[in-house]
């Protein structure tokens, strides 16, 4: 009897073994998949090199010299990096001359199909290597631990991939991240956007992909374009605080992407001082109209004084248009820096003054309602499709009955703060798109220091519904 118990026990120490060096075969494979070497592989001119790492479900397209491009595209404990190695300058001018991107990205389309097959055998024997290595390293080492720590890595492996393969969605790239240089980001914006149109004629995600990934080479070989031509674009910025490098900022962007407009949506200036008006000298050589809704931080001497500027137009209570988009600005109806009014006493004042701002919102029915706080539009939710704010110094997007409320964050980051030391605060700053009077998309943009390394994402917004 005894015996009969021993071997029981025995067996059960060889199966807890055996479950133990399988669980961290699979563990330390998937913790050391960096290691495990990229996965070279052609795509029609294109060579790319796939690597593997842990983190949240992304997909990185790296473009030099254009940047990185990369969006959440599945639901699994695995980021894909994919960058261009080598490009076939000749053999790309040939295909772009004989069969445009279209012929393009049906060469990318099967090499994608093989780039994928290749990845996963890739994974699947370094994830047997790796579970292998750790079953040997247990103590006691036994080829069935070996085993069992090999088995481990290829299950977790083949369970990465499956769980990645059945989640992907290539169309998330319909709302991409891109971070480089700004003189192409518009561009980039633009190729990674223009397949977009023809999503219900594709029949699968290596089409799509393709489609995407055949715009992006192209562009490497296609000297600077404009952006997209068919819709109005309005740069929003804010809270610049009387620095410079924020007016800089806002001055590139207008300029590479081209903008229609730029609409600002308080505190230009900082402290009140009528040094601060000044300014309006750097706001002069943006070359587009600047549309000005003053912040409770802009003294009514210098709104007085920015307002004299020639592209600057003072919206208080004031109905403008950008081409076929209305705009109602109101401005702020305290000026608090001098402390003489305290933030509870302003926040008082423009509760009070939404109904007045809601009021008008129903008389003329703007397609934006442009103020500083966004107190002050409050009452104005589900009378007018989009609301554009900023000082909170922080964004947010939100939808609340049929409105959409954008906050930008700041455009001058600590203000002059920025211009004379070293900050972790960003300059932001946001494009908004415009079809037939209504928002379809928003540009992000982040920059941090004195650089030209930009970080903008794009998000997609929902018409609001009929009624």
């Amino acid at each position: 009897m005894f015996a009969g118990m021993d071997h029981s026990r025995g067996v059960r120490r060889q199966v807890g073994s055996f479950v133990l060096a399988a669980a961290l075969g699979g563990l330390v494979a998937l913790l050391g998949i960096r290691f495990i070497p990229a996965t070279d592989h052609d795509l029609g001119p294109a060579s790319v090199a796939t690597r593997t790492s842990v983190g949240v479900g992304l997909t990185k397209v790296v473009v030099p010299p254009l940047g990185t491009v990369s969006a959440p595209t599945h639901t699994s404990p695995l980021v894909f990096d994919i960058q261009l190695s080598k490009l076939d300058f000749s053999a790309l001018g040939e295909v772009l001359d004989s069969g445009g991107t279209e012929e393009l990205a049906t060469q990318l389309e099967d090499g994608l199909r093989g780039l994928a097959t290749a990845l996963t055998i890739r994974l699947l024997l370094g994830g047997l290597v790796i579970g292998a290595l750790t079953g040997a390293l247990l103590p006691r080492r036994r080829w069935s631990l070996v085993v069992a720590g090999a088995n481990g890595g290829v299950v977790v492996m083949a369970a990465c991939m499956l769980l990645s393969a059945a989640t992907f969605d290539v169309d998330a790239f319909e709302q991409p991240k891109f971070t480089g240089e700004l003189v192409r980001a518009p561009q980039v914006m633009a190729a990674v956007d223009r397949g977009v149109r023809s999503f219900e004629e594709l029949r699968s995600r290596y089409e799509t992909g393709a489609e995407r990934l055949s715009e992006l080479l192209a562009l490497v070989a296609q000297p600077n374009e404009s952006p997209s031509e068919d819709s109005v674009s309005i740069l929003h910025v804010s809270d610049i605080h009387s620095n410079p490098l924020g007016v800089e900022v806002a001055k590139q962007l207008a300029r590479r992407f081209a903008v229609d407009a730029v609409i600002d949506t308080g505190d230009l200036t900082s402290f009140g001082e009528a040094i601060e008006g000044r300014i309006g000298t750097l706001i002069r050589s943006i070359q587009v109209p600047y549309l000005f809704v003053p912040g409770n931080h802009d003294s009514f001497s210098n709104r007085a004084d920015l307002d004299d500027v020639d592209n600057v137009e003072l919206l208080d209570e004031t109905l403008t248009e950008v081409d076929d988009v209305s705009i109602l600005g109101w401005a702020d109806p305290t000026f608090t820096a001098s402390n003489e009014t305290s933030t509870e006493e302003g926040n008082d004042i423009r509760a009070a003054e939404a109904e007045d701002v809601v009021a008008e919102v129903e008389r003329v029915r703007p397609d934006v309602l442009a103020v500083h706080d966004s107190r002050l539009a409050s009452t104005s939710i589900g009378e007018v499709p989009l609301v554009l704010a900023g000082h909170t110094h922080e964004r947010s997007s939100e939808e609340r009955d049929g409105t959409i409320v954008l906050t930008v964050g700041s455009t001058g980051a600590t203000g002059l703060g920025s211009f004379v030391a070293e900050t972790d605060l960003a300059f932001e700053a946001e494009i908004v798109y415009f079809r037939l009077g209504e928002a379809v998309a928003v540009d992000y943009v982040r920059f941090r220091g004195a650089g030209s390394e930009f970080e903008i994402e794009r998000s997609t917004l929902e018409p609001p519904p009929e009624g």
